[in-house]
């Protein structure tokens, strides 16, 4: 089986959530944060988010499913589309983000959720909901985004590399797709995901770290970038059902851009990252063991400069260089394929 067709369980949309929202309403009768797979710690929401959690209105924040929150930071001005938004507390979160100059886009199938964020929007002029699939979201237009975050929804999309289409066409170029979710270190088998009703525990459709690569690359963004990870709680008995497999909730970087490359390849520049970032004072993070210091001149591969100099973060860094001298790529593939540096 094509690893693409391991991750499809259906493409009519709408009746494969229709039953997944009743699957999911049926475990969350304990409440909303029964079956979360972000833990309630402080590096799972970014300080600036924290800040104004408490602006958010209740009723989006107490039936929203996730502890933690995807929210990069230069928000402000920015158009966000929050996929899978469910009653609102994200998609109000990035709206006091963006500020009086930004809109936010909240995007969810389940109308009954989305009901409890339109009710609670009094108030926010910079905010709306749509309902929608996030696989096929009709309402809005092309490159309407210049960021899109999802908050644990993607693993339950019936059709990933629809979801991951979707992301691309609704995000400007250079936009960023900055979310959350539970990944795992092996396929999961089958036979445990091929129901809505398996996958409702936010695991079964958890997709393999190396097709969701393959898979994003295909879709049209080369660098995916791993900034934060912790370990997915997952009770006992659901680990029984699993066997080996390990689980674990990453946060990702995937930045739509043609200066984009599949593999790290130099030119000689360096970036500067100024510090001027809320919640990075110190150092600019780029991956969760690459980390960028303050004022301090780093020599680094195209595809950090395409970040640095294209997108919105080009206002917290000075690059030096361009593209006009290649050095080949970074990991030296060439010396070690033929030998060219063995003594």
């Amino acid at each position: 089986m094509n690893y693409e067709d391991f991750y499809t369980l259906t493409t009519d949309f709408q009746p494969y959530y229709d039953q997944l929202v009743s699957e999911l309403a049926d475990r969350e009768k304990d409440g909303p944060k029964t079956y979360a797979r972000t833990l309630d710690a402080p590096e799972s929401m970014p300080g600036e988010a924290r800040a104004v959690l408490d602006q958010v209105p209740a009723a989006a924040a107490d039936g929203f499913c996730e502890f933690g929150s995807p929210m990069p930071p230069l928000l402000e001005g920015c158009t966000v589309v929050d996929l899978g938004c469910g009653t609102g507390r994200d998609a109000f979160l990035a709206a006091l983000l963006v500020g009086s100059s930004g809109r936010v886009i909240g995007v969810d199938p389940d109308a009954d959720k989305l009901a409890v964020a339109q009710a609670a929007a009094e108030g926010f002029a910079n905010v709306e909901f749509v309902n929608s699939v996030p696989e096929r979201v009709e309402a809005l237009a092309d490159g309407v985004a210049d960021v899109v975050i999802s908050n644990c929804t993607f693993n339950l999309s019936p059709d990933k590399a629809a979801y991951i289409r979707e992301v691309n066409r609704l995000l400007k170029d250079n936009g960023e797709w900055y979310f959350t979710d539970v990944f795992s270190d092996r396929r999961i088998p089958q036979d445990l995901a091929q129901t809505p009703a398996q996958r409702a525990d936010r695991l079964a459709g958890a997709m393999y770290v190396g097709d969701f690569r393959r898979l994003v690359q295909a879709g049209g963004f080369n660098d995916p970038r791993y900034l934060m990870y912790a370990p997915t709680p997952v009770s006992s008995t659901e680990q029984e059902s699993y066997g080996d497999v390990v689980f674990a909730t990453l946060t990702i970087r995937a930045m739509k851009s043609e200066w984009s490359e599949d593999v790290c390849e130099s030119y000689g520049e360096t970036v500067a990252y100024d510090g001027s970032l809320p919640d990075y004072p110190d150092f600019f993070l780029f991956e969760h063991a690459i980390k960028f210091p303050t004022g301090k001149e780093c020599t680094v591969c195209g595809n950090v400069t395409t970040v640095a100099k294209y997108s919105r973060y080009a206002k917290v860094f000075t690059v030096v260089g361009d593209r006009s001298h290649h050095v080949g790529d970074t990991h030296h593939t060439f010396d070690v394929l033929f030998g060219l540096n063995a003594e």
